[in-house]
């Protein structure tokens, strides 16, 4: 099933904080006990003299994202998962969570990103109006022949991800102080 759909089944989403390194078995029990869960995943690839490794790391780092109400209700989670979990945060505007959410299945299945002309410099502030993340904001990282590394953050966790937007897709922002 297609992450994006999963995401719009639920009704209201949290974000689980779970112990270092356990987002993947987390989010295997909260499977296994009918939770809907998103765990959003980048493939780091490493190479060391001659051998290629690649490896399937979350976006952000010790959270898992499950339907809110499905997880307080499981009655089928195992006591040994529920002390994998330090906390559940619920988020205050839900629906901006689940459109953030929503934003980072589409740039994660799209996963090619690229850029044109945006007219500006390292550390302006840019929205993106355009493609899977419309509506985001971002920062210009990195500036490449044709090209712009954005950072994108998504503003509930405080995490941030980096993606390669096409530069007709951008357009200048007011910072927000």
């Amino acid at each position: 099933m297609d992450e994006s759909t999963i995401i719009d089944d639920v009704g209201r989403w949290a974000a689980l904080r779970t112990a270092a390194r356990w987002e993947k078995a987390v989010t295997e029990q909260l499977t296994a006990a009918g939770v809907p869960v998103f765990l959003p995943l980048l493939t780091r690839v490493s190479r060391t003299k001659s051998k290629t490794q690649t490896a399937q790391l979350p976006v952000f780092p010790g959270y898992v994202f499950c339907g809110e109400r499905e997880y307080r209700d499981c009655a089928r989670l195992p006591p040994s998962c529920r002390k994998l979990i330090a906390q559940l945060l619920c988020a205050p505007d839900p629906d901006q969570l689940k459109d953030e959410l929503r934003s980072v299945a589409e740039l994660l299945a799209n996963r090619q990103l690229l850029q044109e002309r945006v007219y500006g410099v390292i550390g302006d502030t840019v929205r993106i109006v355009g493609g899977p993340l419309a509506g985001s904001l971002g920062t210009i990282l990195r500036l490449k022949p044709g090209t712009r590394r954005v950072l994108i953050e998504v503003s509930f966790l405080g995490a941030r991800i980096e993606a390669t937007v096409e530069e007709r897709f951008l357009e200048k922002a007011v910072p927000i102080a």
